[in-house]
């Protein structure tokens, strides 16, 4: 199982770690006493951050069991952040699975400075 964390590719990287910080206790107290969730919690842990364009998100948004959150002064307080209540592997939406993994605009995947 994976809990995937979806960020709106818009949003300011210098931001995501609050974003995501924020969006990630919200998520855990609604997703609280979830079957799927508290699994996840105690056996698997693992965990994504993708980021995704306005469509991609717009996708995610409609998933049974998601959590959206914000910042207040960022984007005018537009969601901007969705957390997915963990999937066994098999049943990830196509939305998730393909999204690219989030790395900061100026870093390639694999961490490495882009030219």
């Amino acid at each position: 199982m994976k809990l995937y964390i979806a960020v709106l590719d818009e949003f300011p990287d210098f931001m995501t770690p609050t974003l995501v910080a924020h969006a990630v206790l919200g998520a855990h107290l609604q997703f609280s006493g979830n079957e799927n969730y508290e699994y996840w919690l105690n056996k698997s842990f693992r965990k994504c951050v993708v980021r995704v364009s306005e469509k991609e998100f717009e996708k995610i948004k409609q998933l049974p069991n998601v959590y959206l959150a914000h910042e207040n002064k960022t984007l005018d307080g537009k969601k901007a952040c969705a957390v997915v209540c963990p999937y066994e592997n098999t049943d990830i939406p196509k939305v998730l699975k393909f999204a690219q993994l989030w790395a900061t605009k100026d870093h390639g995947s694999d961490g490495k400075t882009l030219p």
